[in-house]
């Protein structure tokens, strides 16, 4: 670190991160090393914009590929067939 550089935050705290990786605004900070991430909106009923369906949110996972992380969210509608959308995708039903 330089005189210029600011010093790195600690998790959870405002400022830059020592890893140089910085949180997407509003990104939960909370992700397990098994990759589940504690989101919000779990076990609550929410719709994927993208195809218009509706279910039960039961996870959000990091997927690590060659471009970065990827937040999937695993949605169970009362089918009970689940499918996977981005997790930018999830919207919490009225």
């Amino acid at each position: 670190m330089t005189a210029s550089e600011p010093p790195c935050r600690k998790p959870g705290a405002p400022g830059p991160s020592c890893t140089g990786l910085e949180p997407r605004p509003g990104a939960p900070d909370e992700v397990g090393p098994d990759g589940y991430e504690q989101h919000p909106l779990l076990n609550r009923t929410v719709r994927d914009v993208a195809s218009r369906g509706e279910g039960v949110l039961v996870a959000v996972t990091h997927e690590l590929h060659s471009h970065g992380t990827v937040r999937i969210a695993h949605i169970r509608p009362e089918s009970g067939i689940e499918w996977t959308t981005a997790a930018e995708n999830v919207q919490a039903t009225r």
